[in-house]
């Protein structure tokens, strides 16, 4: 278990905020390159390697996972450095080790251990960037790997932390919107003038907002359950003028979506655009919900196998990219959900060795 400790420490101890991740994809490169894997592919924002099973394998198992963290804050709010890792009470210390640097190392550990064994499916290792961000590391790997690799069908395990307890097979979709409110500036020693801001628009909207999303319950989906529609941050007027009310007002909402809402929410959109006056625009590409078919075999392999419970991702990750491309994904890590983004993020150890043993047993019984 050493090895697998000391993988884990040094995938930490490299710092890799969302943009930043060239030296970990080189490190992972390099640790493909020396396990003799018989493919190693590193592009901008992504490292990929493939083991062969044979030279006419049919099927593939993509074992993938973000390289990418968060910033740390502030660095005093943290009993160790971020980037340091720290062994201690069966539990390692880091920024990123259950989000998800132990997925990765899961990942990297298990095709390690098949490198020398005979497997039906081939397997692929794939370290993403820009996870935290926009998702660009997954989007470019999965359509490299539809464009250039021709098997008959492939299924794909992200290791987002699940605690080893969950199998998400389906992620409620998400907009995030910069939505514009246009109104007059005055002089703000008049009432009347604040409801002629766009301020004054903006917050009219900003109360009803609670309303805004229980009316979209009608948009539930069984297994991902209902939209969610929130206000994240406003900006507006210029604080060295107090005594000007603001001509415009913006406010970010986090739109998470399911199936049923997409089929019709440029409609729901253009409604509430109408209503509360503004105009409005996506800050990132949306990613569309995803839900894979849970009664196809292999799943109910892995959910066998595991004993973890078939369930639905709170948030969103890197899954409907692989989906869009006839992938089906399901997400499944030994990191801690709780853990994610939070200071003093640890990782408890004894998790790796069970999801390395889950994944093997996993693949060598497909």
């Amino acid at each position: 278990m050493t090895t697998a400790i000391e993988l884990l420490k040094n995938l930490v101890e490299i710092p890799s905020p969302s943009g930043k991740e060239e030296k970990i994809l080189s490190y992972i490169e390099k640790l493909l390159e020396e396990k003799k894997f018989d493919f190693v592919l590193r592009q901008k924002n992504f490292v990929a390697g493939q083991l062969k099973a044979s030279p006419k394998a049919r099927q593939a198992i993509i074992l993938s996972g973000h390289v990418d963290t968060v910033v740390p804050g502030a660095q005093a709010d943290w009993t160790y450095e971020p980037t340091r890792a720290v062994v201690q009470g069966g539990k390692i210390y880091g920024l990123g080790v259950s989000d998800m640097k132990a997925g990765v190392a899961g990942n990297l550990l298990t095709a390690f251990s098949l490198v020398e064994k005979e497997v039906s499916p081939d397997i692929w290792v794939v370290g993403t960037a820009r996870e935290e961000l926009d998702g660009q590391g997954s989007e470019d790997f999965a359509q490299w790997f539809v464009n250039n690799t021709h098997y008959e069908s492939a299924f794909c395990i992200i290791a987002e932390p699940t605690d080893l307890e969950k199998i998400y097979i389906g992620q409620r979709g998400n907009h995030f919107m910069r939505l514009t409110f246009q109104g007059k500036a005055a002089h703000a020693s008049d009432q009347i003038h604040f409801s002629e801001s766009g301020l004054g628009k903006a917050s009219k909207f900003l109360a009803a907002i609670d309303k805004i999303a229980e009316s979209l319950a009608i948009y539930k989906n069984d297994r991902l359950g209902l939209p969610s529609f929130v206000a994240t941050a406003v900006t507006a007027g210029d604080a060295t003028s107090p005594n000007k009310t603001a001509a415009q007002a913006q406010v970010i909402v986090d739109c998470r979506l399911t199936p049923e809402l997409e089929a019709d929410f440029q409609n729901v959109m253009t409604a509430l655009a109408r209503q509360y006056h503004f105009t409005y625009e996506d800050v990132v590409k949306p990613v569309l919900s995803t839900l894979t078919d849970e009664e196809i075999p292999i799943i109910k392999l892995l959910t066998e196998l595991s004993a973890a419970k078939l369930t639905a991702a709170v948030g969103s990750n890197d899954q409907g990219f692989f989906e869009a491309v006839g992938i089906p994904t399901v997400v499944f890590g030994p990191g801690q959900h709780a853990q994610a983004h939070v200071v003093n993020e640890s990782f408890v150890l004894k998790n790796l060795e069970q999801h390395v043993s889950l994944l093997c047993d996993f693949i060598e019984k497909l």
